[in-house]
């Protein structure tokens, strides 16, 4: 089966999971707490002002007549009107997606820059300062909470050094402490899982083989040892992106970063239902594409996997 074909049956594959994950969004999303008809006409406003409100935003439909509105006006890329900007969601989404991108773009390239390296060097020597560091990175990333970086950082490089600035993005300089901290959340999992990844591929028996049969260390390593070790790195990088986006939540908020994460908490404390839903919307889209995405990657690195995947296609 062509790459093409298996894309297309992936994608009808993943039309329940998606309508299941908006279905479910959904309900959460109405079940919170306050009324957005009662925050846009406002504390002292009338009841029938409220109610009227609630009528023209249809509130006071049933839920799975709102639902199927919802769906209806996704088929026709239409995501609504923002109730606190008053400007569609859409637009609020890609004014704020950039830098969100960035944040995560920076974030990504500091933890495979730092993980990578360290989890080959303390596979390849167990005892090194290298694998010590990677102790401490793997610790910190995973039992740490984030905020609690975020704010170790502003006390430290903004309040007492004062060489960063702790909100904002004005300049390239605000990217740097908020990148860091989400760069952390990624470091630990990447780093642990590249040294187990690189010790079993050590072990396994082709790379003996061509050691016993006297090839260069440096040629085992790269065409050997780290291809196949690429398969549980890219699994865990996918992973990662779930990490990414919650992280970006915590650390826009901390940093007043101007991104969806910051969006999506102001959306929820104003109960403004057509963003939080869109920004939802946006973020299950990603984790479909990641996972579409891995899944090709996986066949283009490992051809058994290839011919698999598309045999059970």
């Amino acid at each position: 089966m062509s790459l093409a074909r298996y894309l297309i049956r992936r994608v009808v594959q993943v039309i329940p999971t998606f309508v299941g994950a908006l279905f479910f969004m959904f309900i959460l999303v109405r079940v919170l707490p306050g009324d957005p008809a009662r925050l846009i006409a406002g504390p002292e406003a009338l009841e029938e002002d409220v109610r009227r409100i609630r009528e023209l935003l249809g509130l006071n439909k049933p839920l799975y007549v709102q639902f199927v509105d919802y769906m209806v006006s996704i088929l026709r890329g239409d995501l609504g009107t923002s109730l606190k900007f008053g400007t569609p969601v859409i637009n609020e989404i890609l004014n704020r997606l950039p830098y969100t991108i960035a944040l995560a773009l920076v974030a990504e390239s500091i933890a495979l820059s730092v993980a990578l390296p360290l989890g080959i060097i303390s596979a390849l020597r167990p005892r090194s300062k290298a694998t010590y560091i990677s102790s401490v990175i793997s610790l910190t990333g995973s039992s740490v909470p984030i905020f609690w970086i975020a704010l170790i950082f502003i006390y430290i490089f903004s309040v007492s050094l004062r060489i960063l600035p702790s909100s904002g993005a004005d300049s390239p300089r605000h990217i740097v402490l908020p990148s860091i901290t989400l760069s952390l959340l990624l470091m630990g999992n990447l780093t642990r899982i590249t040294r187990s990844a690189v010790i079993e591929s050590l072990s396994s028996n082709h790379v003996l083989t061509a050691l016993a049969k006297g090839l260069k260390y440096r040629v085992i390593l790269i065409r050997h040892v780290l291809k196949n070790a690429l398969i549980p790195i890219v699994t865990i990088m996918g992973i990662q992106i779930g990490s990414l986006l919650g992280g970006a939540i915590v650390t826009e908020t901390v940093f007043a970063w101007p991104g969806i994460g910051s969006l999506l908490i102001d959306s929820i404390f104003y109960r403004d239902y057509p963003l939080i839903q869109g920004i939802i919307l946006f973020i299950v889209l990603v984790f479909i594409v990641i996972n579409i995405v891995v899944d090709v990657i996986y066949a283009l690195i490992d051809p058994r996997i290839r011919d698999v995947l598309w045999r059970t296609s």
